[in-house]
């Protein structure tokens, strides 16, 4: 690991420094370009009808909003669609509902109190009901994933206090209303970042959790019951170091890929002013939750994971971030790696923005899949744009 300072990025202009093929050969990509912060964190394929991207706008003379926008098979814009609250609506993830509706999951302020804003909208993009998951405490969605019947199941964070808060997850039924929930690991801090449905019924969370405070972080995976009944809790301790994951995948013998940022810090983890070498981690994970390898990628700069799909081929495409590089190598970045983490081939994609990333990854039913970006943006960014990039299989 090479000692870099997270670095702010000032380059505007739009270069490519990797040809895509180095991956798979890009299909198609747009962006609709618009003036001010829109940005793109989530996306679903309708079944062989397009594709469905949730992310955020702002329009002047208001807050974040909520966005839709569909695209056709060929990246046309079929539509677009805005929608949100009087105060700042930040947008975690879409689903695909089994009734061909789609649901929303984002997070607003009540009272002074972070909540959970869900949203089911129609496949034409208009809004069906909205319900907001409010209570005495602050309530995080970070994930979310669709089940049978229209139901759906959550994970985030729950607790009195924003900054010390517990792992939680939720199973909802249709309307929005709380079939279950559960806490999980109360004595330690922590907050699920991503949740995936397993063939048994069961779950695989990933998340972040934290006894040294917050500067000295690690990830944790935890697997469930199909009632939300916790079967294994690891935690994969990083002693000074700040780790936490973005995405859980399932891998093709049924276990888990958890992708992440792993920071070593260069002074005092707790003091005020910390600062990190950031590099892009990967986490296989036993079945049993036992982890068997872990691999660090490291470039000229700061690096970053975001997403991971499973190949058909049994590789993995993981997605993230050069955040800074002395040699000028910044942007979204793709790795392509096989079945033992060992680097095949990378991409860095388009730049634009600073912290452009690519944030999320799909599978598409034809073979390829899509990558969007650049994830969410603080609203006192000057400028982002939504990016989504259609690429063929391998």
């Amino acid at each position: 690991m090479k000692a870099h300072y997270l670095l702010p990025v000032f380059l505007l202009s739009c270069f490519s420094f990797a040809s895509f093929s180095q991956i798979a050969d890009l299909s198609w990509e747009q962006s609709l370009k618009l003036r001010g912060i829109d940005y793109y964190c989530d996306v679903v394929e309708d079944a062989g009808e397009g594709f469905t991207v949730l992310g955020a706008r702002k329009i002047q003379g208001r807050s974040l909003d909520i966005w839709l926008v569909k695209y056709n098979t060929e990246g046309d814009t079929l539509w677009t669609r805005t929608m949100g609250t009087e105060t700042a609506d930040i947008p975690k993830r879409i689903a695909l509902l089994s009734d061909k509706n789609y649901l929303i999951a984002a997070s607003t302020q009540v009272n002074e109190l972070e909540c959970a804003l869900l949203l089911k909208v129609d496949p034409d993009g208009n809004e069906l009901w909205r319900k907001t998951l409010d209570s005495a405490e602050h309530l995080r969605a970070e994930d979310m994933v669709a089940l049978e019947e229209g139901e759906f199941a959550l994970a985030g964070s729950k607790g009195p206090n924003a900054g010390n808060p517990n792992i939680w997850m939720a199973k909802m039924d249709a309307a929005g209303e709380i079939i279950w929930e559960e806490i999980y690991q109360k004595e330690i801090k922590g907050c699920a970042k991503s949740i995936r449905k397993l063939p048994d019924g069961g779950f695989a969370i990933a998340g972040q959790v934290s006894e040294g405070g917050q500067n000295d972080c690690d990830i944790m995976a935890l697997r469930t019951d199909e009632k939300g009944t916790a079967k294994w809790f690891s935690w994969f301790k990083s002693p000074n170091q700040k780790v936490w994951p973005e995405c859980i995948c399932c891998s093709p013998d049924s276990c888990f890929i958890v992708v992440g940022w792993r920071g070593k810090c260069l002074n005092d983890v707790n003091s005020e002013n910390a600062v990190f070498d950031y590099d892009l981690v990967l986490n296989k994970i036993h079945c049993d939750g036992e982890i068997e390898w872990t691999k660090s990628f490291d470039r000229e700069g700061s690096e970053g994971g975001s997403a991971v799909t499973v190949l058909p081929n049994g590789n993995f495409i993981v997605g993230g971030i050069k955040a800074t590089s002395f040699l000028g190598k910044v942007g979204p970045w793709l790795l392509q790696v096989d079945a033992q983490g060992n680097e095949i081939n990378e991409a860095l994609l388009k730049f634009q923005f600073q912290n452009d990333r690519a944030s999320r990854i799909i599978n598409c039913s034809d073979g390829g899949f899509i990558v969007i970006g650049p994830g969410i943006q603080d609203e006192t960014n000057t400028r982002s744009d939504g990016l989504i990039m259609k690429f063929t299989g391998l």
